[in-house]
């Protein structure tokens, strides 16, 4: 069941991601630097872009190529890995903030992109699809949001718009997260449709011409 296998990976993934967000949360509350709270200049930080994509590129291969280690990627896939994640993390920040429609489509046009290219790349490297496409996209997971959902949920004072912030932060990481993974899949499903059905026909066309030659095929 194609459903429920992919429910249970999902459901596996988000604990995963909450798992790490708690961990670091943890950590940041433990850690002073001159009686400077570490979790809070954290929480701080902007998630708009500063720096040329060049940065960016070189990030997100070196999380491509890292992910894709756990996964036991053989080592001439690497440089097939970072490109993939460069292309995921550009086309974010450019639909994300050039054209201005937000990390959720941002995140969704990222994986579809680098999902369409694997999509002939998978022929040209012989591999399966996921082996390409996961790792690619894997630096594009809202871990800061992820973090400050759990950490704004964890550190609530009474305050005005904290319960706010830790709704909007959660939805915000689920939706990138839904949204990472239709990327991947839709056009990876809608490929294998396609090649399904022109295998059908090629098969047609070869027992057609089976039947007027008769019981073989000349070669």
């Amino acid at each position: 069941n194609y459903i429920q296998v992919g429910i249970v990976r999902a459901v596996n993934t988000v604990l995963m991601v909450c798992a790490m967000a708690f961990g670091i949360v943890i950590a940041m509350r433990l850690l002073t630097v001159e009686d400077v709270v570490i979790d809070k200049k954290f929480s701080e930080l902007s998630m708009v872009p500063h720096d040329s994509y060049l940065v960016y590129a070189i990030a997100a291969a070196i999380a491509a190529m890292g992910f894709s280690m756990i996964f036991n990627i053989q080592r001439r896939l690497l440089w097939v890995v970072a490109v993939g994640g460069i292309i995921a993390v550009c086309t974010r920040n450019f639909v994300n903030f050039e054209l201005g429609y937000g990390p959720v489509i941002g995140s969704f046009m990222g994986s579809m992109v680098v999902s369409l290219i694997a999509v002939k790349a998978v022929h040209w490297f012989h591999v399966p699809n996921h082996v390409l496409t996961i790792p690619s996209v894997i630096p594009m997971i809202p871990g800061v949001l992820m973090y400050r959902a759990l950490f704004g949920l964890i550190n609530m004072h009474g305050v005005v718009g904290e319960v706010t912030a830790v709704v909007s932060n959660g939805i915000t990481a689920s939706l990138i997260i839904l949204c990472i993974a239709l990327g991947v899949a839709v056009p990876n499903i809608f490929a294998r449709r396609y090649i399904a059905k022109d295998r059908q026909r090629f098969l047609q066309e070869e027992l057609q011409k089976r039947r007027e030659r008769g019981k073989f095929i000349e070669w």
